[in-house]
């Protein structure tokens, strides 16, 4: 995907104002439908070529004073511990479909959006999980090997913030399922979204707030053409 996906950004190195980039694919280098998976998924090698082929091509294109942050991928094994024994809404008539079988049926069709994770073979489960943490490792590296190869960007590497949104909220009472989405069993929903937004704004005020730059001075002359719009100003 690094291929094509980098050359959608675009920016005037010159005139914009500094940007902050999060390279994140989160699953996509481990999740495919093939039955031959594993022969699918991003090696490690690919990884850490991929990801200097985008950073050299966002030296060329972000204005000085960028901050990029290359993150880890999450680990999908939640989606089977926490969806498995429940009814999918396929079988919300009857309460005859689990999620189980749901993942069996789209891998039968090879149209699963994750054969890795989304799979009833506890072993594919684990390599698949495996594979996503070498996988971070290497984006670890390659974040330390070129710390300080690009003048007009600083470079960070952050963890996946999905264990720490589905910790925080459970610790209020909630239960990881209730923050994926009921359909697809497979991405998270509008809330786990909005949680998640939270906690990456969070984690760049408390560890990073150089990146996020000055307040905006037009903030009080926003809020009097467009009125108080909850913070999104």
């Amino acid at each position: 995907m690094a291929d094509t996906i980098q050359f959608s950004f675009r920016r005037n190195i010159t005139h914009d104002q500094p940007v902050v980039v999060f390279y994140a694919l989160v699953g996509n280098d481990v999740c495919n439908g093939h039955h031959d998976t594993f022969n699918h998924m991003t090696t490690v090698e690919e990884m850490k070529n991929k990801s200097v082929t985008t950073l050299n091509y966002l030296a060329k294109t972000l204005p000085k004073g960028s901050h990029v942050f290359i993150t880890g991928l999450a680990n999908g094994a939640v989606l089977y511990n926490s969806l498995s024994d429940r009814i999918h809404p396929i079988g919300s008539l009857r309460n005859d479909v689990t999620y189980s079988d749901f993942y069996d049926y789209f891998n039968c069709l090879e149209i699963s959006p994750c054969l890795g994770w989304m799979n009833t073979n506890a072993t594919i489960r684990e390599l698949t999980t495996k594979r996503a943490m070498e996988l971070s490792e290497a984006l670890k590296e390659v974040v330390t090997t070129h710390q300080s190869s690009f003048s007009n960007f600083k470079l960070h590497y952050v963890v996946n913030p999905i264990d720490q949104v589905l910790d925080e909220w459970k610790k209020q009472g909630g239960d990881d399922w209730q923050l994926l989405e009921p359909v697809d069993g497979f991405h998270s929903n509008q809330l786990g979204q909005a949680l998640t937004a939270a906690a990456i704004w969070e984690n760049l005020e408390k560890m990073f707030p150089d990146a996020l730059g000055p307040v905006n001075p037009n903030n009080a002359k926003i809020k009097s053409m467009f009125g108080n719009q909850g913070g999104y100003i």
